[in-house]
């Protein structure tokens, strides 16, 4: 009782103690609410500059879908103008080859020269009449001063013969043994080792057009004849004849076939169809369900005509498969 009195009658800065105290404690809530405020004004603001970045974020998100949206989509068209341009050059190169013919023939007073003229097999090529020849002479891409067409005779060789005076076929044909052992040995020991005993004879052949008996006298001389007398290994005039023409002789290869493409050819590879004799021998309706299975964008393609080039490739035919793709337009036969 004494106390309460006492602290009724105590006075704080001329103010009773129960009036400053409480005073006090308001002046402490108060600062209390105002740094409450304070700090929450400042995670409010933290939280509304957090949620503008997400939301900028979010935008460059989608912007960035929407580009690369964009850039497939200008991959996939390239693809396809890809595919387009390289049936475009295969046009070309099968437009020179007959302008070269053409050309060819036109020197010769319109004759042939006998030698490895084209001739559509019996079967025909879905529109060409059976029989029907254009002459494509090997001629036309192999040319007189070309001494590399001899088996055993390659750059550096060539360049020892021209420079000895050797410069066509027709040196070649008439230069003798001895002459072609003498330039070789001047040459040094690398070139000692080389037999010339054949290069008179493969020059005479190609000098006179005789492209087919100098092919099987390569073939012959590449040891490339098993006990049947068939032959695995092409000779040096065919090697190089592909290599003008444009042909690839792997296998597994697909996009010989015009209609074909790098995408077209991971479908076939995928489905099991592994090389061109493979794809020779499937027929067009599982080719179209196999199109078909791979999507919307393929369903267009038409495998009509992949079969027979697939086999003119598989049998290395050429300069059927050189024609029969003349014959097509980007792959498919004209209506």
């Amino acid at each position: 009782m004494q106390f309460d009195i006492l602290l009724l009658d105590t006075t704080l800065f001329g103010l009773p103690c129960w009036l400053a105290w409480l005073l006090a404690s308001l002046i402490s809530f108060l600062l209390g609410l105002l740094l409450g405020w304070l700090l929450w004004g400042k995670y409010k603001a933290d939280l509304e500059k957090t949620q503008r970045e997400l939301a900028d974020l979010k935008k460059r998100h989608t912007d960035l879908e929407a580009e690369f949206n964009g850039v497939k989509y200008k991959l996939d068209e390239a693809e396809k103008d890809k595919d387009g341009l390289r049936v475009s050059l295969g046009k070309c190169e099968a437009d020179k080859m007959t302008l070269l013919a053409k050309l060819e023939q036109a020197k010769d007073g319109g004759n042939d020269d006998g030698g490895s003229s084209m001739v559509v097999a019996s079967g025909g090529t879905d529109g060409l009449k059976e029989g029907t020849q254009k002459p494509f002479s090997l001629s036309t891409i192999l040319k007189p001063h070309e001494l590399q067409i001899v088996e055993g005779i390659g750059p550096k060789i060539e360049g020892l013969l021209k420079d000895a005076g050797i410069k066509n076929w027709k040196d070649l044909a008439e230069a003798d043994y001895d002459q072609l052992k003498g330039i070789l040995a001047d040459a040094g020991s690398r070139y000692r080792m080389h037999d010339p005993k054949t290069w008179s004879k493969q020059a005479e052949l190609a000098l006179k057009g005789n492209w087919d008996e100098l092919i099987e006298y390569q073939k012959f001389l590449d040891t490339g004849r098993d006990d049947k007398g068939n032959t695995d290994t092409p000779s040096k005039v065919e090697k190089l004849a592909q290599k003008r023409l444009g042909f690839s002789r792997k296998a597994e290869d697909l996009q010989i076939v015009e209609g074909i493409g790098p995408k077209i050819e991971s479908i076939l590879k995928a489905a099991g169809i592994n090389n061109r004799a493979e794809l020779g021998a499937t027929s067009v309706d599982r080719l179209k369900e196999i199109l078909a299975e791979a999507g919307d964008r393929y369903r267009l393609a038409d495998p009509t005509t992949w079969p027979k080039q697939a086999q003119l490739a598989a049998e290395e035919n050429w300069r059927a498969l050189r024609e029969y793709q003349e014959f097509l337009d980007g792959g498919k036969a004209p209506k």
